[in-house]
Parts: C-alpha cells; sequence; structure tokens
C-alpha cells in the first residue's frame, strides 16, 4: 500500500480504484487545472470541495487504499454503520441512478458458514417482504472477494441509540414505534417469516417519526431449510436470538416457535423505549435467560409513574411467560396500541449521528484486544442504558438537547498536543464551548497526581487521546465524559459495555458533587474535588509572589552582567 505523495499519483490511485475512468480523470486535471507535482493532500481537498470525491473517499485513497471503493457496480461514498457481520456503506447504483445501503461481510466472517447463512437468510426475507416499516433489500451478491447485500437506503436513528443518547421515549411517541414494529411484523408473520432476533437495534427511526423493522439474519423463514440447518449446525437451534429480549420457548427451541415469540420480543423492546431498562439487567447471558424462564419483570409504571396504566398492561401481557396469555397476533396488539399511539417527528442531526458509529466502531478495533466478552444488552450493569434520562414532549428537538455521546464525537474541536506515556496524562489545552470551570481539579486516588480542570469539557478512557488517560484494562477508550454546565459537573456514560460507578453506582448520567468519586471496576479511582475561594485566592497569590520573585532575580541576574 503506497501512500500518493504527487498530484499524479493521487489521480492515478483514483483510476486504480474503479471511481473514475482514465479519460474522466484527465477531464478533471484539465478543467482543475491540478499540476501533476502538486502535494496529493492539496489535490485531495480540491476535489471534495469540487464534490468529485467525497471526504471518505478522499481519506482513504490518501492512505492509498483504492480497493473497495467499488464493489460490482456500487461506488462506496461514506460509512452509514457497524454490525457483528460488516460494514454498511452509503453507495451510488449508476444503473438505477439512486443511493443505497450495501452492507459488506467482514473478511473473518467471509468463510464462516453461520453468518453466510445469515445474510441469506436477511436477503431472503427482504426480497420477500414489501412492506413500509420494513426495509426493502434489492438483492445480495459477491465479487469472489467480498459477499453484500443491497438495500433501500433509510437516513434513521436506530431506536437503541434513540434511547441510549436521550433517555426513555414519551408513551405516546413509543406507542406509535412499537405499533409500526407490529403493523411491520404482522406482514412478515404473513408471509410465514419470524423475525427471532426483535430488539431496539432493529428498528431505524426516520425524522418524520416513521419506524422500519432491519436484519432478518435469524429469522425463521418458510422454505429455507438449508440456511436454518446450517444455522443450528454453527449455533446450536436451543437458542438464536439476544438474551435481553428472547422469549421464554425461544430459549429452549429456536426452532418450535410461533408468531408469538416476536410478540414478547417486542413487548422487551417496549419496555426499553418507556423505561431506558431491559427487564432483566443481569450480569450474565444464562442469568438472563433464566430469568426469562422464570421471572416476571417490573411493571414499566413502577418504573416511571408518568406511563399510563393501560400501557402497563399491554407490556405486561406481551411478555407473558405463556405464549397463550399474550397477544395472539400482531392483529391483536396493533389494536391495543391503536388508541395511545401519536405520531411525532423525531428530529436529530444525521451527520452528527454518523460520525458517531464511525468514532465507536474505532474505538472497538482499538479495544478489541483488551475487550472481555461483549455484552448482550445496550446496558450498564445497572440495566439502565446510557444517555441522559429525558422524556421528549411535543416541541422538544434533538438539537436542543445535549447530547454527549454525538457531540464528543463530532462539535468541540481540540487542538492535540503529544501524550505522555504515563498512566495519566495531564488536561491539553482546547478550544472551549461552554463555560470555563475555575478551581476544580480530579485528583488520582493513592498517588500524588492533581489535575486542573482547564477546559469544560474533559474524556476519561484509556486511549492516548483521552485528556485523563487511566491504563486499565476496564476502561473504554472513551469511557465517559465529564462536562461543566457553569455551576457544576456532569457524568455522561459514553462506553456502551463497560459502567462507570460514581460513589460506588453505575451511572450512564449523573451530576457530581465536590467529592465525588469515579471508579471503573478496576484499580483506578478518580476524585472530583472544588477548591474553596480562599485556597484559589492563596494559590493565585502564591503564583504572583513566585513570578514576582523569579523576575526580579532575571532582573538582578541581568543587571549584575550588564554592570
Amino acid at each position: 500500500m503506497q501512500v500518493p505523495v504527487a498530484a499524479n499519483e493521487f489521480l492515478q490511485l483514483i483510476e486504480k480504484s474503479g471511481l473514475l475512468s482514465e479519460s474522466v480523470v484527465r477531464k478533471v486535471q484539465q478543467k482543475l487545472e491540478i499540476r501533476p507535482e502538486a502535494p496529493a493532500e492539496q489535490t485531495a481537498k480540491l476535489l471534495v470541495r469540487e464534490r468529485i470525491l467525497t471526504p471518505f473517499q478522499a481519506e482513504r485513497l490518501l492512505e492509498g487504499r483504492y480497493r473497495g471503493l467499488v464493489i460490482d457496480r456500487y461506488r462506496i461514498r461514506e460509512v452509514l454503520g457497524f454490525g457483528g457481520m460488516g460494514c454498511v456503506f452509503i453507495a451510488e447504483d449508476p444503473d438505477e441512478d439512486r443511493k443505497v445501503a450495501i452492507k459488506v461481510m467482514s473478511t473473518e466472517h467471509s468463510q464462516d458458514p453461520g453468518m453466510l447463512a445469515r445474510l441469506q437468510l436477511e436477503a431472503l426475507a427482504g426480497i420477500r417482504l414489501n412492506h413500509p416499516n420494513i426495509i426493502k433489500t434489492y438483492r445480495i451478491g459477491n465479487t469472489g472477494a467480498v459477499h453484500f447485500l443491497v438495500m433501500e437506503l433509510v437516513r434513521g436513528i436506530s431506536l437503541h441509540e434513540l434511547v441510549a443518547l436521550y433517555g426513555p421515549l414519551r408513551p405516546h411517541v413509543a406507542c406509535d414505534i412499537i405499533m409500526q414494529a407490529a403493523e411491520g411484523l404482522a406482514a412478515a408473520h404473513r408471509q410465514g417469516i419470524i423475525h427471532r432476533d426483535i430488539k431496539p437495534a432493529n428498528f431505524l427511526i426516520e425524522l418524520d417519526g416513521g419506524a422500519k423493522i432491519l436484519d432478518f439474519g435469524l429469522a425463521l423463514v418458510k422454505g429455507s431449510e438449508s440456511e436454518e440447518f446450517s444455522l443450528s449446525m454453527v449455533f446450536g437451534h436451543d437458542c438464536l436470538g439476544t438474551p435481553d429480549y428472547i422469549a421464554p420457548e425461544q430459549t429452549i427451541d429456536s426452532r418450535n416457535i410461533d408468531a408469538r415469540a416476536d410478540i414478547y420480543a417486542l413487548g422487551a423492546t417496549f419496555y426499553v423505549a418507556l423505561t431506558s431498562h431491559v427487564p432483566f439487567p443481569e450480569k450474565s447471558n444464562k442469568l438472563k435467560l433464566e430469568a426469562h424462564r422464570a421471572r416476571i419483570p417490573r411493571n414499566v409504571c413502577e418504573l416511571k409513574p408518568d406511563i399510563p396504566a393501560e400501557i402497563g398492561a399491554i407490556v405486561a401481557k406481551m411478555m407473558a411467560k405463556n405464549p397463550d396469555d399474550r397477544y395472539q397476533s400482531m392483529a391483536e396488539l396493533i389494536k391495543a396500541l391503536k388508541p395511545f399511539a401519536r405520531r411525532k417527528n423525531i428530529p436529530f442531526d444525521f451527520r452528527e449521528l454518523v460520525t458517531l458509529r464511525a468514532k465507536q466502531a474505532k474505538a472497538k478495533s482499538d479495544n478489541a484486544v483488551r475487550r472481555q466478552a461483549p455484552r448482550s444488552s445496550i446496558t450498564t450493569a445497572s440495566g439502565a442504558l446510557g444517555g441522559r434520562s429525558h422524556h421528549f414532549s411535543d416541541t422538544d428537538s434533538f438539537q436542543k438537547l445535549e447530547t454527549p455521546a454525538i457531540r464528543s464525537a463530532a462539535s468541540e474541536t481540540v487542538r492535540r498536543e503529544p501524550r505522555s506515556t504515563s498512566s495519566t496524562a495531564p488536561i491539553r489545552s482546547a478550544t472551549h464551548r461552554g463555560p470555563m470551570p475555575s478551581g476544580w481539579r480530579i485528583e488520582i486516588q493513592n498517588t500524588r497526581q492533581r489535575i486542573p480542570l482547564v477546559k469544560s469539557r474533559v474524556s476519561i478512557g484509556s486511549s492516548f487521546e483521552a485528556d485523563v488517560r487511566l491504563d486499565e484494562p476496564t476502561i473504554d477508550g472513551t469511557q465517559c465524559w465529564l462536562e461543566f454546565n457553569g455551576q457544576h459537573w456532569q457524568m455522561r456514560q459514553e462506553s456502551k459495555s463497560r459502567p462507570t460507578y460514581v460513589n460506588g453506582t453505575a451511572e450512564a448520567y449523573r451530576d457530581l458533587a465536590h467529592g465525588s468519586v469515579l471508579t471503573f471496576g478496576g484499580k483506578s479511582s478518580l476524585r472530583l474535588v472544588s477548591l474553596p475561594r480562599q485556597q484559589q485566592n492563596r494559590d493565585r497569590a502564591v503564583r504572583a509572589v513566585a513570578i514576582t520573585l523569579v523576575l526580579a532575580v532575571l532582573a538582578a541576574v541581568g543587571w549584575y552582567f550588564l554592570k
């Protein structure tokens, strides 16, 4: 992989990638008067500014990576998201003159029969189904090097992201999203398709509040016996699904189930949308599965008293242990939800969301070696999803909310200096977007380190990019953020797999006070300290005296040598 230095090398890579033909490259070069010896980076910026390349394409080419920018006939424009099977891109389909989403299976899964079966099932179900609440699948293919799936492009936020970033939804908004999901699943059930992996991550919500189901990779599909056999051979047939949302009968035998298993999983998803907690926040998958079989979750009305009792009863019926005690069809469920459902716009910044996804994927990759077994839920150890507890009102918009995870990914411009290799790096100067803190510092317990907090947003993690770096295997690259609102600090969880404890309790969002202690499941412990005004004044006075003395000594030395 040769990194281009000059413009002619960069233009040659564009040709090799297949993004533009040789003749088109020459026309662009002449029109923009690009000199062959011009710097490659300058050329890339020019082509991005002229919208000939996307920033993603330019970045890849500047790294010398030209392969994979065209897959079959599809020109890759940018990253859309990441999943367990691989990466999803936004691509151009020149034959149909439209943008599509293309899921590309990762190299490590391309020879995995179980993952290939999942891709086949997802394609089979997606192509067969045509419903406004289900993402359309156009085709499945492979180039010999990669397997891919071409789908409808939906610029949406997943229900997982929605709740994790902004907290539980208003009951009437949650009812509408779940009702839309039920309508899509009803269409699937009529075609003999049971999803088997209903969860918040498998719903996309659009700006107008429309909801679409995705990822039928674990679906039970009539006429797909060979794919089902492959899944059973690789994963086992007794427990296909996600432990936080799986129906009790599905934990025992995933093949001998009916549509009511999807109703249970949709009920567990509804539970999360209303409360931001999973029904059974147990520490292990084994305990979660046992809880689904034997225990009744707390009623959502106990967790959120503003939820109407009728909606709490709907959730409870959806999650009945015995399938005969649940709604017997999605049509019954839709009828029960309809009086409470109300569509509302869900405004969000799609650009920032994509940036956040890319940042999380990079952090996941950076920490892959040190990562423990992945959690099956999107919760912290306490069972709460990341993000602040916030209800949507009729006038709420995402732009009005503080969105820590998104802001940390895209909003604050930080000029980084080289990091030290010590276990805790000092705070660096930054461009500020919030009020400046004064007199606050972090004390690293059991050490003599005292770190003054000199900017309004501070990241804590194990990566070299973190403002406060802790070399601990129990901490993610960016574990959490501390943000100053002008009066006090707030902790906002960033990691989706490793909890942050404030005074011994796992928290996703928490106001901090003088003396608050943050721990991360390992040896490191941080204490937030606010210096009294008198001590701040004394410190300033001491610094002033010290500076005065140093200047006096320098003046005396200068006078001596000049005399």
